[in-house]
């Protein structure tokens, strides 16, 4: 999330097929680039380019606005605990628990199945697809491989 938080319109590039975002991750030192498909955030990009903030003023803001969405069905998960200074399972509103990093998962997911795995795992960082699959909670689909190859191969349509 660091990365997406550093952005700056430096990092935009007009390509012939749209506008383009040029990061080199913090973490893998690996140059990605990302294409920017709604034409709602290209305008955005292109004209009202967002102010940086810290990723704690980020943190706090996204849960203000998952609060305001209602997105708030009772969960488990670890909050601190500032007696403690420990992480300790709770029960909360599930908007407590959203910070900047539910944004990589949540693309990695919903993109999985749509886009080539090695691209999505290029996007988020992975270098093995092992790791990707459990990073987003799924594991390979043999039949989908199995079907493609048939596919392939000619022996199904």
């Amino acid at each position: 999330m660091s990365d997406l938080l550093k952005l700056s319109p430096n990092n935009l590039r007009k390509a012939t097929t749209g506008l383009y975002i040029d990061i080199l991750q913090q973490k893998t030192k690996k140059a990605v680039t990302v294409g920017v498909a709604d034409p709602l955030v290209i305008k955005l990009l292109e004209n009202e380019f967002p102010r940086r903030v810290s990723q704690v003023v980020f943190n706090k803001q996204i849960k203000a606005l998952c609060k305001m969405a209602g997105i708030d069905e009772l969960v488990s998960g670890f909050k601190n605990n500032p007696k403690t200074r420990r992480k300790e399972i709770v029960n909360a509103p599930k908007y407590e628990f959203v910070t900047s990093h539910i944004m990589r998962r949540s693309f990695a997911s919903n993109y999985y199945g749509k886009i080539e795995t090695p691209l999505l795992m290029n996007i988020t960082g992975h270098s093995k697809e092992s790791t990707f699959l459990t990073y987003i909670g799924t594991h390979q689909n043999k039949d989908a491989l199995a079907d493609l190859f048939m596919q392939q191969a000619g022996v199904i349509w």
